[in-house]
């Protein structure tokens, strides 16, 4: 199963989510985007104040993960997709139509 994590920079929640899932995971796989990466689109996390840390004391490195926007063809080829804190107005139409979305109701910790 190819699992498909949202959220809006594809900073925090969506490559923390990623990254925990295919921590403990085996069979299946995980990638993560951003519906807006803005100025964080194709930068390494290094310059995060809370991933890089966090995620360290839970023996995970991202400092090599990239913040990327999300393509037509990354819904496509997601068995699940997960939506995370992103309002549904801000999500493009191929994601909205999609049948294999859902939507998790969590903060962004960026403040």
């Amino acid at each position: 199963m190819k699992i498909l994590f949202i959220c809006r920079a594809n900073v925090g929640r969506s490559q923390m989510a990623e990254s925990i899932f295919n921590k403990l995971t085996k069979k299946h796989s995980a990638t993560s985007a951003g519906v807006d990466p803005g100025k964080w689109e194709g930068k390494k996390l290094t310059e995060t104040i809370y991933v890089l840390p966090s995620l360290k004391e839970i023996d995970i490195d991202v400092s090599e993960n990239v913040s990327k926007k999300i393509k037509k063809q990354d819904v496509e080829l997601a068995d699940k997709i997960v939506v995370i804190g992103v309002e549904k107005e801000k999500w493009p139409d191929y994601l909205k139509d999609s049948n294999r979305t859902e939507y998790w109701d969590i903060k962004d910790p960026a403040n």
